[in-house]
């Protein structure tokens, strides 16, 4: 069956449409461990949507969970978290999309994943594509830009208050900055002076190589690293302050008790998959799909990802892990 003409209905679903080539897990370990296999995903159940993927989004949360002994996943599960595809088919709950529509999404870390040419995800979590918007750009979006949103949102709107963001390079960070300035924040990013000017141009107010070069406290942070960085930082926040957690999160009080008053904050896209109602993804889908709008209309900035074949995923998510990375993000296209 051809690209242009593979959208059915959930009747209509043959065997052949819900299998396809995908990067299977088989226990804890590296990417290279991954292995390629013909997988049949299933139909979509009625909350769902079958999908056929044009890109893969790599994240460093599927490296970290390919390691992990998880209850969650396992032998044969398919990792994998960001993707942009064409929607075949809609289970017999899903009104907001329909067959033929162009989306991106974030599934859930209890899968099936995203390595794989066909998906079946939630359809609560599918946001719709701008017609002007590649499926490429698309499939870079979702973590990075999500998290940051939800990020931002923890903190209340204080036009002119300081506002700094630990490891501002990134693609998290990057966001970040712009969402920050929309908020009309005062924004100081943290990153190294050769990514400076970049950060500049996306909006911050203030670069800084060091936190520690800071000359007065901050209403708010915003951290990228992990755990104890976030808790070393926390500092640096004057009274009534906030400290946003990505990567990690507080296990103690940053404050003594009656002492700054500092309020602590965690990230967790999955948390939305677990415990989120219909409500919740509404709001989140809603906003995801105006900064989809805002990269194809310009006035809002996503780096280019570094563009790779179905066949070198497991050797991009190595080199995502490894650091020494040739862009901020890897997309895999799936349509070859």
């Amino acid at each position: 069956m051809s690209d242009s003409t593979e959208t059915t209905t959930q009747q209509d679903i043959s065997h052949s449409a819900t299998r396809a080539p995908a990067w299977v897990w088989q226990g804890p370990g590296e990417p290279e461990a991954l292995e390629q296999s013909e997988v049949d995903i299933g139909a979509p159940g009625d909350d769902e949507v079958l999908v056929a993927t044009r890109a893969i989004g790599l994240n460093p949360v599927d490296w970290k969970f390919m390691a992990m002994d998880s209850e969650l996943w396992q032998a044969g599960q398919i990792p994998g978290v960001d993707a942009s595809g064409e929607v075949i088919a809609c289970g017999a709950n899903v009104r907001h999309v329909s067959p033929g529509d162009r989306i991106a999404v974030h599934t859930t870390l209890a899968g099936p994943g995203t390595f794989s040419k066909r998906l079946r995800v939630p359809a609560r979590a599918v946001m719709r594509l701008p017609v002007t918007l590649g499926f490429n750009d698309a499939a870079a979006f979702p973590c990075p830009a999500l998290t940051a949103w939800l990020a931002i949102d923890k903190l209340p709107v204080k036009t002119g208050r300081r506002l700094l963001i630990n490891g501002a390079s990134g693609s998290v960070g990057r966001w970040l900055i712009q969402l920050a300035r929309q908020r009309n924040f005062h924004v100081i990013g943290v990153a190294s002076e050769k990514r400076h000017a970049d950060l500049k141009a996306l909006g911050a107010d203030e670069t800084l190589a060091d936190a520690e070069q800071l000359d007065a406290p901050v209403f708010a942070m915003i951290d990228t690293v992990n755990g104890d960085h976030a808790h070393k930082m926390t500092r640096h926040l004057g009274a009534n302050g906030h400290i946003v957690c990505i990567q990690d999160r507080l296990e103690q009080a940053a404050a003594p008790a009656f002492d700054r008053a500092i309020s602590q904050h965690e990230v967790a896209l999955g948390a939305l998959h677990w415990a989120g109602d219909d409500e919740d993804w509404a709001r989140l889908v809603e906003a995801g799909e105006g900064l989809l709008e805002a990269i194809a209309d310009g006035s809002m900035n996503q780096p280019a990802p570094c563009i790779e074949p179905f066949t070198a995923l497991p050797a991009c998510l190595a080199e995502l892990k490894s650091g020494e990375r040739r862009a901020l993000k890897f997309v895999i296209t799936a349509n070859e």
